[in-house]
C-alpha cells in the first residue's frame, strides 16, 4: 500500500505544461486533455511499480523543462531514501547526524509532486527516524522546530500512531512552555524593579501564583494523553525548575536587601573621625572620640532596627549569620565606647581631685636626712571656697612612715584616703579625716602610719580658707614624725 504525499491531488505547473487533476481508479487512470501522456503514464508507473519505472515514460516528455523536472523527482526520491539508509550505521548518540539525515529526507520527499506516492516501507522508516528526533527537540524546548518537523513528517509519511502521539506531546509541551515563558518573563520584569521592597513584592506575587500554575500544567499534561512520555515529563520538570528558580530569586532579593543593611551598618561602623580635634596639636580629646563613637552607635542602631524589622517579615530567608555579624560589630563598638568612657571617667575623677602635688617618699630623701623625704611644695587660693589637692606617697609595705602636711599659716587641713570630688563626697559618703590632731605640731598636720591609713598610696587634701586668700605649704614623708618632733 502506498501513501500520497499531501493526501490530495494538486495542480503542478511548470512553464507551459501543467499536471492537472489526475484521478486514479483501481488499475486504470484518466487524464485531462492537454496533459502529456508520458507524464500520466510515468506517474501511474511510479505509484504501481516504483519510482524507477517512471523514467521510461518521462524520458519521452516533449517539453524539455518539464522532462527534467519529472526526471529530477526520481533523484529527489533516491536522495531521500539514501538519507534514511545512511542512519543504519549511525549510533543513537550521534543526534546531530541523525537529525541532519532526517531533515534531508523530509526535504527531498516534500519536494516531490503531490501525485507521487511513497512506499509503506519508506514511510515507516521515515516515521521511525523522525519521531525520536521530534522528541529530542521537545526535550530541548525547541518547540517551533519540533512543530515544523512534525507537520512535514505527517504530510510526507502520512498519519500513524507514533506521529499521533508526537502531536499530543507537542500540544502539551507547547502549552507548558508557554506557561514557563510567561513565568520567566514575569520574573525578569520583577528583577528589573529598582526599589527592593517593590521587587520583593513582585516576586512574592509570582510565587503565590505558582501552586495554581502547577495545577494548570498538570492538567495540560493529563489532557494531552501523553503525560507519561519523556518530552512531556521533561517539560513538566523544566516548568517546576523554573518555579524553583523564581522562589530562589525572591530569596536572593531578600538576602541582598539584608546584606545591604549589613553593609550599611558596616560602613557606619568603619566611619572615622575627620578633621582636627581641640586637643594639643589638633589631637582629638577623649570626649570628642566618645562623641564620635556615640554617633556611630546611634546610626548603627537605626540601621540595625531596620534590619531586625526586615527580618521579622522574612525570618526564614535571612541568614542568621548576618544578624550575628552585626551583633559582633555592635559588641566591638560598645567595647571601644566602654574603654573611652572609662578613660574619660578617669580623667574626670583625676580632675576632681584637685591639683597634683607629686610623689614623695624616702626613696627621694632630704639631703643629709635619710629619715625625711624631699618636700612636695604646693600653693593655691581659697578666695571663694576650700581648695583641693592630691598626691602620691611611696611607702614600702610594713613601713610605719608618716605623711605630714605643713602650711605656712595656721589654716586647717584635712586628709582623706579617697577622692572627695572637690569636697562633694565628704559628707555624702561620711569620709573620715585621717589627720592625727593629737600629734599636730604647729602648722604641721600628720597622718600617722600613712600607708595603712591611706589603704594605698594616694592621698587627698582639703585646704580650708584662712585669713589670706592664698596659701602655700609642703607635703613630706617622715620615717617617724613623732620621734622626730620630740
Amino acid at each position: 500500500m502506498k501513501k500520497n504525499l499531501k493526501n490530495i491531488l494538486v495542480l503542478a505547473a511548470s512553464g507551459a505544461l501543467a499536471l492537472s487533476a489526475m484521478m486514479f481508479t483501481s488499475c486504470g487512470s484518466t487524464q485531462t486533455d492537454g496533459v502529456d501522456p508520458a507524464i500520466t503514464k510515468g506517474v501511474e508507473a511510479w505509484n504501481r511499480r516504483g519510482p524507477s519505472t517512471a523514467e521510461n515514460y518521462w524520458t519521452n516528455i516533449a517539453d524539455e523543462k518539464v522532462k527534467q523536472k519529472y526526471l529530477n523527482y526520481i533523484k529527489l526520491y533516491n536522495d531521500g531514501v539514501a538519507a534514511l539508509d545512511s542512519t543504519d550505521s549511525m549510533k543513537a548518540t550521534q543526534e546531530g547526524k541523525l537529525i541532519s539525515a532526517c531533515n534531508t529526507a523530509l526535504s527531498k520527499f516534500s519536494a516531490l509532486d503531490a501525485a507521487l506516492q511513497l512506499d509503506d516501507e519508506v514511510c515507516q522508516k521515515g516515521t521511525a527516524l523522525t519521531v525520536p528526533r521530534i522528541n529530542k527537540l521537545l526535550e530541548a524546548e525547541k518547540v517551533s522546530e519540533a512543530k515544523k518537523m512534525y507537520k512535514t513528517a505527517k504530510q510526507v509519511y502520512g498519519a500513524s500512531a507514533e506521529l499521533d502521539t508526537v502531536g499530543k506531546e507537542i500540544d502539551a509541551v507547547s502549552s507548558i512552555s508557554a506557561k514557563k515563558k510567561s513565568l520567566k518573563d514575569e520574573a525578569e520584569a520583577a528583577s528589573q524593579i529598582e526599589n527592593v521592597d517593590d521587587k520583593i513584592a513582585a516576586y512574592q506575587k509570582i510565587v503565590d501564583s505558582i501552586p495554581s500554575l502547577k495545577k494548570d500544567v498538570a492538567a495540560a499534561a493529563a489532557k494531552s494523553g501523553a503525560e507519561s512520555t519523556v518530552p512531556v515529563k521533561s517539560a513538566v520538570k523544566g516548568f517546576n525548575n523554573t518555579c524553583q528558580d523564581v522562589v530562589s530569586q525572591r530569596k536572593l532579593a531578600i538576602r541582598e536587601k539584608a546584606y545591604e543593611y549589613k553593609e550599611q551598618i558596616g560602613d557606619v561602623f568603619a566611619r572615622q573621625l575627620e578633621g582636627t580635634g581641640s586637643g594639643k596639636n589638633g589631637a582629638f580629646t577623649n570626649q570628642e572620640i566618645l562623641n564620635h563613637y556615640q554617633s556611630v552607635k546611634a546610626d548603627m542602631q537605626v540601621a540595625y532596627d531596620q534590619l531586625l524589622e526586615f527580618q521579622k517579615k522574612y525570618p526564614e530567608e535571612i541568614d542568621a549569620n548576618v544578624i550575628k555579624d552585626v551583633n559582633a560589630q555592635k559588641t566591638t563598638l560598645q567595647s571601644k565606647i566602654t574603654v573611652v568612657e572609662k578613660e574619660i571617667a578617669r580623667e574626670k575623677e583625676i580632675a576632681s581631685r584637685g591639683k597634683f602635688v607629686g610623689m614623695i617618699g624616702l626613696f627621694n630623701a632630704e639631703a643629709g636626712d635619710a629619715k625625711k623625704s624631699k618636700p612636695a611644695k604646693f600653693s593655691g587660693s581659697t578666695k571663694k571656697k576650700p581648695d583641693y589637692l592630691w598626691g602620691i606617697v611611696d611607702i614600702a609595705p610594713g613601713a610605719m612612715n608618716d605623711l605630714v602636711i605643713t602650711m605656712k599659716d595656721n589654716r586647717n587641713v584635712h586628709v582623706f584616703n579617697q577622692n572627695t570630688k572637690s569636697g562633694k563626697q565628704i559628707e555624702k559618703l561620711g569620709l573620715k579625716d585621717l589627720i592625727s590632731r593629737q600629734n599636730k605640731v604647729g602648722n604641721s598636720w600628720p597622718v600617722m602610719n600613712a600607708r595603712e591609713a591611706l589603704n594605698g598610696s594616694v592621698y587627698y587634701v582639703q585646704v580650708e580658707q584662712g585669713k589670706s586668700d592664698v596659701y602655700s605649704g609642703e607635703a613630706v614623708v617622715y620615717a617617724s614624725f613623732i620621734t622626730r618632733s620630740r
